[in-house]
């Protein structure tokens, strides 16, 4: 049974939440609950109730893979059969129940667990516990009563930074704020047990909001909270909804009429568009350590190799430090290696003084780092991860092979090479495998794991494992040009250069793509990574026309720029007090766009025989991210990825894509469909190929041209699918039995 009872010698009657891993409230366990509840009101031996969690969660909060069958009903249906009614009723019970009710945390109580907690007449906690709702995440809000009671308890302010931001409090900060009633010092369920005996019922629905709650409502509190709220997330809808049901809490209206004010906005979130783009990148998060084929046992990661102590490699040890793993750290020179640690310990140190850190975890740091310039001290580490100069990584792979155990796996931090052609100098390309991190590796969550034509099971298990101990966003790709991040950005930047050239600005360009959600605008993040990245591997290959999956043309602006030695963020220019210069001139925290650059990007039109014209930001937009989406399409069908929702992790974690919107793939099939993306593909495929056929000064794309995945998304559009599925994924497993040949890579064929 998912809620079990027992009654203890004292009289005290116990109910157990048991629906493991986070005893989350799904139907079974709501039921149980209801069903047991009851005896324990009814037997007379019971004099008191003690609710709590097995194991160290006390409760996890709803099952949030119900939502999906929830929406499937529509809201007429759900009117006449609400799941979520049976967990208010559930809260009702235990609210009113005639003897007291003590809710004993024996660890977090998130979500619909807070809310259980709250509907309990009292609050014990275990030292470790907290409390938190993190409905907002999902688009959502407390919907089993909690915007109704945790302003009857807590200071207004907390109230709002708890919901509003979905921040939780620890047990003693619980307590500090009213929530939390006691803070055990012993055994949390003798103690529990001891309260529900010793105090009179309390049920948090009979009580009044505070005064001081009520006249923070009234001199516009609740206004400066949605202000905060928005600035931080200006796509999302629901803490305009949390602030309606807090205003009903604080208002005139009884504790029943708030309840239903409450329901109504949680039934118009929960089907709101919004709220299913972050369930489903919630659902998408743990889906994406579910690697098709990938199940054997992963290697242990007791000790990692890093090789390269620049920025990126110093990143990567940080990682695996901070999680308690030792590393010894690489490089060719000591010059080049006091530097590496040097940046480490200036992080360090820089948590140090603002007391983030303790002087304790910063000796045990590092303790865990090992800087050497021989390859030997490789000898006993169980994995590497090569972060060197791309021209020498063959050999470098091979000083590793030499210098390593036969087990020991062997990455590569490549974005822009082909990792098949590095493995293949090994005895053994089977423990090979890239591992994408993104810059700097000590902050950004992402990780694209990449699995080459060689990489055994037991390497790629590995990979996807080390990912969750330094704690990362995981996803397996396969090997192709640019992986999925990259391949996908080179047609949206090749659009943003492309418009600022018809004649659209440069903040306007960057404009649109913000206010669309994006964290920032192409621009602004081609100064902030380097414009010289893709001129040089041009010049490299000798070729300043070469386009690759990863980058496209127009060239000539980025070019003069690189030519001036105008390379973005990381090229300062004293002469004007930037610290610097690029498409923008930087000056602290301020940018705004050179005036040279709008001066020769009039030059460039006029070579090219261009006049500027008024470009929408509806076009704008267009143009970046349906060429974006239809390059993720391109990317399925020929299978270097498992799955749609896989793309969309990359884009939200790596990319600054608004998670309100889900991720391209999801925008493509909830936000736009299938067929508009497919018709103004063919409109902006048609322009370009009479641009560079009519204007020799254009290179050719083919980025607009529409994928055969796509073609058969629109085809089916409207079909409905099972709750929790995608259309896309749906139509892929049947396009691939069809086109068994469109998938190139051995990564995702079954």
């Amino acid at each position: 049974m998912p809620a079990t009872i027992n009654v203890r010698p004292d009289g005290v009657g116990v109910i157990t939440m048991d629906s493991p891993p986070v005893n989350s409230l799904g139907t079974d366990l709501v039921l149980s609950f209801k069903q047991e509840f009851p005896k324990l009101v009814n037997d007379p031996k019971v004099k008191a109730i003690v609710v709590t969690g097995k194991g160290n969660m006390f409760c996890g909060g709803a099952e949030i893979t119900e939502f999906a069958i929830m929406v499937a009903m529509g809201p007429e249906k759900m009117k006449e059969n609400n799941p979520v009614a049976a967990l208010s009723e559930m809260m009702d019970m235990i609210d009113a129940s005639p003897k007291t009710v003590v809710a004993a945390l024996n660890g977090p109580a998130l979500g619909g667990g807070g809310e259980v907690s709250l509907a309990c007449h009292y609050r014990v906690a275990s030292p470790k516990s907290s409390v938190g709702f993190p409905e907002v995440k999902l688009g959502l809000l407390p919907g089993a009563q909690g915007t109704q009671r945790l302003p009857r308890v807590a200071p207004l302010p907390t109230a709002m930074q708890m919901i509003l931001q979905g921040n939780p409090l620890n047990a003693q900060a619980a307590k500090k704020n009213g929530i939390v009633d006691h803070v055990a010092s012993k055994d949390l369920m003798e103690e529990a047990a001891d309260w529900a005996l010793n105090h009179p019922p309390a049920p948090i629905s009979k009580r009044e909001v505070h005064k001081t709650n009520r006249f923070m409502v009234a001199a516009g509190g609740l206004e400066s909270g949605l202000n905060s709220a928005v600035n931080a997330a200006p796509l999302m809808i629901a803490p305009r909804s949390i602030i309606k049901c807090f205003e009903a809490a604080c208002s005139n209206k009884s504790f029943r009429e708030g309840l239903q004010v409450e329901m109504e906005e949680f039934q118009k979130l929960v089907f709101s568009v919004e709220s299913a783009a972050l369930r489903h990148l919630f659902l998408s998060e743990r889906l994406a350590q579910k690697v098709p084929g990938v199940d054997e046992k992963p290697l242990p990661l007791k000790k990692i190799g890093i090789l390269g102590a620049g920025l990126m490699g110093g990143g990567i040890a940080m990682c695996f430090i901070q999680k308690g793993v030792p590393v010894v750290l690489k490089d060719a020179k000591q010059e080049w290696l006091d530097g590496g640690v040097k940046k480490i310990d200036s992080l360090w140190a820089g948590r140090l003084k603002k007391g983030k850190l303790t002087k304790e975890k910063y000796q045990q740091y590092h303790s865990l780092l090992k800087p050497t310039l021989d390859f030997a001290d490789f000898q006993d580490v169980d994995m590497v991860i090569e972060a060197e100069i791309m021209d020498l990584k063959k050999q470098c792979f091979l000083d590793i092979e030499k210098n390593t155990k036969p087990d020991c796996l062997i990455c590569t931090n490549t974005s822009g090479l082909n990792i098949d052609d590095i493995a293949a100098v090994l005895k053994d390309p089977s423990r090979v495998m890239g591992t994408h991190f993104f810059s700097p590796a000590n902050v950004m969550q992402l990780l694209e794991n990449v699995r080459t034509s060689k990489s055994s099971i037991k390497t790629l298990s590995t990979g996807m494992q080390m990912a969750k101990i330094i704690s990362k966003k995981a996803v397996m790709v396969g090997n192709c040009d640019g992986f999925v991040g990259n391949r996908m950005l080179a047609p949206y930047a090749g659009e943003a250069k492309m418009v600022a050239e018809e004649g659209a600005t440069i903040e306007q360009i960057d404009k649109a793509a913000t206010t669309f959600g994006m964290a920032m605008g192409p621009m602004a993040l081609g100064d902030l990574v380097g414009l010289e990245l893709f001129w040089k591997q041009r010049q490299a290959a000798g070729d300043m026309n070469k386009q690759t999956k990863t980058y496209y043309g127009p060239y000539e602006l980025s070019d003069w720029l690189c030519e001036k030695g105008r390379f973005g963020l990381k090229t300062p220019d004293p002469s004007i007090k930037a610290n610097g210069r690029g498409v923008f001139i930087h000056q602290g925290r301020d940018k705004y766009v050179d005036p040279e650059v709008v001066a020769k990007m009039e030059e460039i039109r006029k070579a090219k025989g261009v006049t500027a014209r008024k470009v929408s930001d509806e076009e704008i937009c267009e143009r970046m991210f349906f060429s974006m989406i239809n390059e993720g399409f391109k990317i399925l069908e020929e299978g270097f990825v498992a799955r749609s929702s896989d793309i969309d992790i990359v884009y939200i974690y790596g990319y600054g894509f608004p998670p309100s919107k889900g991720g391209p793939m999801f925008y493509a099939e909830n936000y736009v469909g299938f067929k508009k993306i497919l018709e103004r593909l063919k409109v902006y495929d048609a322009q370009a190929k009479e641009r560079f056929t009519k204007n020799k000064a254009y290179l050719p794309i083919d980025y607009f041209v529409p994928s055969k995945l796509l073609e058969a998304c629109a085809a089916k559009e409207g079909t409905k699918v099972f709750p929790g599925q995608t259309l896309i994924d749906v139509v892929l497993k049947d396009f691939k039995k069809s086109n068994p040949a469109q998938a190139h890579s051995p990564s995702f064929k079954k």
